[in-house]
């Protein structure tokens, strides 16, 4: 059995997000702040827009009968609150995915020049154990993976969180009755999403080995290209090639 087919198992070792923030530095720290603050801000901000949809009916049901007021006057003032919280979820929203963006590309910029600076200090046997046919696919497919991590999920799940919260808040102050019935089907919904996002995670994780072993193929083929097509050969590697994206 070759060393490609005992590693074929072989999973990444999985890293807490939190260890990438390890060397982050004060403008990355700032940028941390402002942008976990703006992705909040928007998520709360974001279910007053049903409050205001609620008033706007209101305001023309109110219009309709004796006691009801002017409905310009009424939709003059829900315009100022709409205009408010649109120009303050644009900016919060604005704010938060550029600063986690920008955060990102640092702590990505600065984890390659690490990750480089280590693997130039290990010694030969390291490179005799590990294929470095392997190590560009495998560098690349990780940071980009964990750029991603940084630069959209966290962003997203901080903004979620934040929605989720306020909408909660938002309802038993207005509908209490009517929100501790809606809330009785979240533990369903919780297992739903936590289910699913296990199997993401194990999906990603054996994406990033399959996607090692693709690039040392074709890092092999390329280099020994030569000696592939004078044996005619070309046609196994894009078999070996084919067999193994189709696991991706």
């Amino acid at each position: 059995m070759s060393q490609r087919e005992g590693n074929e198992e072989e999973q990444p070792e999985q890293v807490s997000l939190l260890k990438f923030f390890t060397f982050i530095t004060v403008y990355d720290k700032l940028l941390l702040f402002v942008g976990a603050f703006s992705a909040v801000a928007a998520g709360a901000i974001l279910p007053s827009v049903s409050l205001i949809m609620g008033n706007v009916a209101s305001a023309f049901a109110k219009a309709g009968s004796e006691t009801g007021g002017d409905i310009i006057s009424n939709m003059s003032i829900i315009a100022s609150y709409v205009i408010l919280i649109a120009m303050s979820l644009f900016i919060f929203s604005y704010l938060f995915f550029a600063f986690w963006q920008h955060l990102a590309e640092n702590i990505i910029t600065d984890l390659r020049s690490r990750y480089i600076c280590a693997l130039m200090r290990q010694e030969v046997a390291y490179f005799e154990k590990n294929k470095v046919e392997e190590m560009p696919a495998q560098i690349a497919e990780v940071f980009e993976t964990v750029k991603a991590s940084i630069g959209e999920q966290i962003a997203n799940l901080l903004f979620a969180v934040a929605t989720v919260t306020a909408g909660i808040v938002y309802a038993i102050s207005f509908g209490p009755t009517f929100a501790l019935i809606c809330l009785a089907y979240l533990p369903v919904l919780m297992t739903i999403i936590a289910v699913f996002g296990s199997m993401v995670r194990r999906f990603t994780m054996q994406k990033l080995a399959v996607i090692k072993h693709l690039g040392g193929i074709a890092e092999e083929t390329l280099t020994a290209i030569k000696v592939v097509a004078g044996f005619g050969r070309e046609d196994r590697e894009l078999r070996k090639f084919a067999s193994w994206a189709r696991r991706t």
